[in-house]
């Protein structure tokens, strides 16, 4: 049982799905392309949604680069490894950057949103990470947020490859211009492909100047219109991640969104009474990593759960021989979260009530599919 920040456990159908193998000029991989975008349009409340192959990273850089020009002056919000990242790509795509950054473990609030802007009137864009599996903190009120940004005039770019289908997002209503994810995590799919969905703002910013071919989401788009790929896809993640869409439409996307939020709720409450020094509080906590420091050494912990059979992550960066990780995305339940504490009793030696609430449970349907 992997229990890490991504990839994750997927349904039986979703890896089945993985295996197909097709033309992908045919008509039966158009068919694929059209529904995929439909349906992750629906999940995302946008206008389009570029389908790329690669990781979430892939995703992230082409928003950068199709979004953001050469010169322009972004704000950027640091608090954690992929916010550094995405810092990185916007430095390399030769934005002027300002910089706002928290240590490890501590978020932003809507003042500290409120400053940036006040203090960066001539800004041209604000780019974030929703959310930060290398610390498990995250932007819980992105709507709020977006509302600042766009108020103030600016261009709004969104690293959610961790967030999306484990937070609400409304892209066209709060006028997001581009917000970027990946199949292997809260979609519940196979890893390989990455979406960036967009407003109708984000979809009239694109250009093509200066950028690789491959990170050009004009171009996507347009190959899209005809319900193809510009260059040649991963077929198996295109097909197990229109399965993982229809699944997610299925138990519902305010379920999922519950879901999550429950069982890192019930697992951050059990840990903290069992000596774990959590990162997050309320205001900023994760719904998809519970990271924090355990009661004994990290690197001990992580290779008794191993030995029985269950792998959960250490730190980043600086973080990286202090903390643990626990993904909790995707199809993470009441089940595989009982697992986990019943094997973190054996190894602490200690006591541990576990009645996992009813959120937390996966639809009969799914569950059928998910084996622990």
């Amino acid at each position: 049982m992997i229990l890490i920040p991504g990839p994750v456990n997927v349904p039986q159908s979703v890896s089945f799905a993985a295996t197909r193998v097709v033309n992908h000029r045919s008509d039966e991989f158009r068919e694929v392309v059209k529904s995929l975008e439909e349906k992750m349009i629906k999940h995302f409340d946008s206008s389009r949604v570029a389908l790329l192959t690669g990781s979430g990273t892939l995703a992230v850089e082409s928003m950068v680069f199709s979004l953001l020009k050469r010169g322009e002056k972004v704000i950027v919000f640091t608090y954690g490894e992929f916010s550094n990242r995405l810092l990185d790509s916007i430095n390399r795509r030769g934005c002027t950057t300002k910089v706002y950054s928290k240590p490890a473990g501590e978020g932003f609030s809507l003042e500290d949103v409120k400053v940036a802007l006040d203090e960066n009137k001539d800004a041209d864009a604000v780019a974030l990470v929703h959310n930060e599996t290398s610390t498990g903190i995250a932007f819980r009120n992105l709507g709020e947020v977006a509302k600042l940004v766009k108020n103030s005039g600016k261009k709004f770019i969104v690293d959610s490859v961790s967030g999306f289908a484990a937070y609400e997002i409304d892209v066209n209503n709060w006028h997001i211009d581009a917000i970027a994810t990946g199949s292997q995590k809260a979609l519940a799919s196979v890893p390989g492909m990455g979406f960036v969905a967009m407003s109708e703002e984000g979809v009239s910013e694109l250009h093509d100047d200066d950028m690789p071919n491959y990170l050009n989401l004009k171009l996507a788009l347009k190959f899209q219109d005809k319900h193809e790929t510009p260059f040649t896809p991963s077929t198996g993640a295109f097909f197990a991640s229109l399965r993982a869409a229809e699944i997610l439409e299925m138990e519902g996307l305010k379920n999922r969104i519950k879901r999550h939020e429950a069982c890192s709720r019930y697992l951050r409450s059990v840990l903290s009474s069992i000596s774990f020094s959590l990162l997050g509080n309320e205001s900023n906590f994760s719904n998809t990593v519970v990271a924090g420091i355990p009661p004994i050494p990290s690197k001990t912990l992580r290779e008794e759960l191993k030995k029985r059979g269950i792998e959960i992550s250490g730190g980043m960066g600086e973080l990286r021989d202090k903390i643990i990780r626990i993904g909790i995305l995707g199809v993470v339940d009441d089940r595989a979260i009982s697992k986990l504490l019943l094997s973190l009793s054996d190894v602490l030696k200690q006591d541990i009530e576990i009645k996992p609430p009813a959120d937390c449970k996966l639809p009969e349907f799914l569950r059928q599919e998910v084996i622990w």
